[in-house]
């Protein structure tokens, strides 16, 4: 078992050799992420409302 002085050392050199994203990588990853969620929110309100429709007309309400 290591000491927790060892175990904070070891955290702090392994930050060091993290690959972090740039600014341009961060904004065009998150601007994905938000275009996806909307392309899945269209989705599936659209096929949730062909159900609803169907089973509206099946069921006669």
């Amino acid at each position: 078992m290591i000491s927790p002085a060892e175990f904070v050392s070891q955290i702090r050199r392994e930050l060091q050799r993290v690959t972090w994203p740039t600014q341009k990588e961060t904004m065009g990853m998150t601007a994905a992420v938000v275009i996806m969620v909307i392309c899945a929110m269209i989705y599936f309100f659209v096929s949730d409302s062909i159900i609803y429709f169907c089973l509206r007309k099946i069921l006669g309400i």
